[in-house]
């Protein structure tokens, strides 16, 4: 199907290094040492917009650059012919890092910062990244240390605020109108009667469509009951990504700056991989005011596949993995792809760095990533 009236864009903040050419983005729960199947290959998701044929295909990557084991053979990716209006926003160069600030009670990337600056204006979109770039070469806290690249094929003055015709192509759209609203739906807040007749309210919100945040709260106090605490878990257990000695505060606030002072909170996070429905178990602590004794009564509440759960990526995934392992297989029996010597992955994790003023701390350059790579491919 060929989609020439359609504009693709793909955006991307977060961790990520270079390799031979290619860049890898890294997620945050990604197990170490890193593996192929862990991270998601930019040029790779360029060729699946390419195969659309639509009339423009942007990525915009804000994320590190660095080299990593360059010896390695890159990922086996076959380019298609030169369709043309293909358009890469790099936040920086080749073996550089992208770096963040504050901006207002978030952290950002520069990058980021000033794209959101000029991404709705009507121009071409490279003339939109120029400005960006330009913005971001006046910033003294990335002097010499970052800066802009865009590399482009546009054939024609195409743009973000183009006018989008969708003929032909009308029942597709409504499908993934209907997924993307599937997507966010948030499941209802349940109120659940105990048998010590305590009441205790569960209600949901959401920061991203795969990360679910359950808030629970007591509404009522049963007659003889005291000191009721609540806590939550789920079936199956979900892990919450954004727990942890270097978890971002500025998370906390975004998802619980509009709670009601719940008595307990619970996030569950990768809601895109879950197979079977989520089940929040409700656990109910108090002390019996005729024994004194601490007692505890649950309730299980099924809250069905919620957010991007719905939508059962996971097949469509696997699907995908399939298919690229018989390619590569294939092009590994022809010889396009042979052994590497192996190389252990560093200690740390990915990261984005601070952008501090270029005056006051003094710059020490290497080649060596901080990023950890992944396995031989």
């Amino acid at each position: 199907m060929c989609y020439l009236e359609l504009r693709s864009l793909f955006y991307y903040a977060g961790h990520g290094y270079e390799c031979a050419g290619r860049n890898y983005l890294v997620a945050v729960d990604a197990p170490q040492p890193y593996k192929p199947e862990n991270c998601v290959c930019v040029q790779r998701v360029m060729l699946e917009m390419q195969q659309k044929q639509t009339a423009l295909s942007v990525i915009l990557l804000d994320t590190c650059r660095k080299w990593y084991n360059q010896d390695r053979i890159p990922s086996a990716i076959m380019p298609l012919k030169p369709f043309g209006n293909t358009v890469y926003g790099y936040a920086t160069c080749e073996d550089a890092e992208a770096f963040e600030v504050q901006d207002g009670r978030k952290s950002t990337g520069i990058f980021t910062k000033y794209l959101n600056k000029h991404i709705l204006q009507a121009d071409k979109v490279t003339h939109v990244l120029e400005r960006v770039s330009e913005d971001l070469g006046r910033d003294p806290l990335v002097t010499d240390k970052q800066a802009v690249e865009v590399k482009h094929t546009l054939k024609e003055p195409r743009s973000l605020a183009d006018p989008v015709r969708a003929t032909g192509h009308t029942r597709e759209l409504h499908l993934r109108e209907a997924c993307w609203r599937q997507a966010n739906e948030l499941p209802r807040k349940k109120r659940l009667m105990f048998p010590c007749r305590v009441e205790v309210e569960v209600s949901f919100s959401a920061l991203f469509s795969n990360v679910l945040v359950a808030f629970a709260s007591v509404k009522t106090i049963g007659p003889r009951t005291q000191d009721c605490t609540v806590s939550l878990s789920s079936i199956p257990p979900m892990e919450d990504i954004f727990s942890g000695p270097d978890k971002s505060e500025d998370m906390d606030t975004l998802l619980f700056n509009n709670s009601h002072n719940p008595d307990c909170t619970m996030r569950l996070c990768a809601l895109q991989k879950l197979k079977e429905s989520l089940v929040i178990k409700v656990d109910l602590h108090y002390t019996h005011t005729d024994s004194k004794l601490r007692q505890t009564e649950s309730k299980h509440l099924d809250t069905g596949r919620p957010l991007v759960a719905s939508c059962k990526l996971y097949r469509r995934r696997n699907h995908a993995v399939t298919d690229r392992r018989h390619k590569d297989a294939a092009a590994q029996s022809m010889g396009n792809i042979s052994g590497s010597k192996q190389t252990p992955p560093g200690p740390c994790r990915p990261f984005t760095r601070k952008a501090v003023c270029a005056a006051k701390v003094a710059i020490t350059r290497s080649n060596e990533p901080e990023e950890n790579d992944e396995t031989d491919l």
